[in-house]
C-alpha cells in the first residue's frame, strides 16, 4: 500500500481558518481606511486625497498582519503554540501550589 500524502483533517481545519481570518482582515483594514478617507475628505474638503492616502496606507498594514496570521497559523498547526500554553499552565500551577504553601 502506498503513504497517503498531503495534509491531514487537523491542517486542513487549521489552513481553513488561517485562510478565513486573513481574507477577513485584509477586507477589514481595507474598509476601514476607505470610510475614514471619505469622512475626512467630506469634513475637509480634500475630495480624493485622503481617501487614497489611507487606502494605500492600508496596503503596508494589512500585508504586515498577514504574515503575523500565516505565521501564528504555521505554528500553531506544527504544535508550537500548544506547547507553550500547557508549559505556561504548568508553570502558573506550581507558582500557584507555592503560593499556598507558604499561607
Amino acid at each position: 500500500m502506498s503513504e497517503r500524502k498531503g495534509l491531514g483533517w487537523r491542517e486542513g481545519a487549521f489552513l481553513a481558518e488561517a485562510a478565513a481570518q486573513i481574507g477577513c482582515l485584509t477586507v477589514v483594514v481595507i474598509l476601514l481606511a476607505l470610510g475614514a478617507g471619505l469622512w475626512l475628505d467630506s469634513r475637509l474638503g480634500t475630495k480624493p486625497w485622503f481617501t487614497l492616502g489611507l487606502v494605500l496606507a492600508s496596503i503596508p498594514v494589512s500585508l504586515y498582519m498577514v504574515v503575523r496570521l500565516a505565521l501564528s497559523a504555521a505554528r500553531r498547526a506544527q504544535g508550537g503554540e500548544s506547547k507553550e500554553s500547557e508549559e505556561s499552565e504548568e508553570s502558573k500551577e506550581s507558582e500557584e501550589s507555592e503560593e499556598s504553601k507558604n499561607r
